[in-house]
């Protein structure tokens, strides 16, 4: 299964890491859904919108969505992500497609809200992708997505005792190979990189967040670890909106 003008092995590596990924993301204490909710829900229309779920992965979100009253469809490149989902939200509609390609014809518009968590940073290229948004989203419609934080997710430890997130080489375009999950490619590429992919598909930036790292538990703040409530002032992840400009 190839990946569109990437590398050939990113799709089969994420169904090698279907179980991995379905057993650690989506839960109640997953920090990520955790720091994405607030912000995805002040863009989330009232009643019942339709919703694309760009990168569903085992589909939690598209069946928390659904659940709400929304008409969800799921895309993910990973043909066991998507049985995944479709065993455990039966009444969800979900397809298997290369996001790099764009969206399937059969999936169409008009959409009132586009979302995708924690999935534009794991694609090699966006352009196809946001122009087939862009064209299906209803003229109040929205993208809202998230992503690791470009400058500050990487960690690195330090021989002078201080805590920090180290940044280096933040303006490359780089390939990472991430181990998470048992391994899945990373294209790290600047802020800027992100606007101006935005930007040629005719959508324009209205929102953005950084919201504070947090632990991976729900305890009161008084007991996080000094460490923990230091590393709480640095974002290590970014949700933005975006409309048709």
């Amino acid at each position: 299964m190839t990946s569109g003008d990437g590398p050939p092995d990113d799709l089969a590596a994420w169904d090698r890491a279907a179980g991995a990924y379905a057993t650690a993301i989506g839960g109640p204490d997953d920090s990520f859904r955790r720091r994405f909710e607030p912000f995805l829900e002040r863009w989330l229309p009232a009643g019942s919108p339709r919703v694309l779920d760009l990168g569903c992965g085992h589909g939690w979100l598209a069946g928390l969505l659904a659940a709400r009253g929304a008409h969800v469809v799921g895309v993910d490149g990973s043909g066991e992500l998507v049985a995944r989902a479709r065993a455990a939200h039966p009444g969800v509609r979900f397809e298997v497609a290369d996001l790099v390609d764009g969206l399937p014809d059969d999936v169409t518009g008009p959409v009132d809200l586009a979302v995708s968590h924690m999935v534009l940073m794991d694609l090699p290229a966006l352009d196809r992708l946001l122009a087939d948004v862009a064209a299906r989203l209803t003229p109040d419609g929205a993208l809202v997505a998230s992503l690791l934080h470009p400058a500050f997710f990487r960690q690195q430890p330090a021989d002078d005792g201080e805590r920090h997130r180290r940044v280096t080489g933040y303006l490359a375009h780089e390939e990472w190979w991430i181990e998470t999950f048992g391994g899945h490619r990373h294209y790290h590429r600047p802020l800027a990189w992100y606007v101006q992919r935005l930007r040629d598909a005719g959508l324009v930036l209205v929102d953005l967040d950084e919201p504070p790292s947090l632990p991976p538990h729900r305890a009161p703040e008084a007991q996080w670890t000094d460490e923990e409530r230091w590393f709480a002032s640095i974002p290590t992840m970014l949700s933005f909106a975006a409309r048709r400009a």
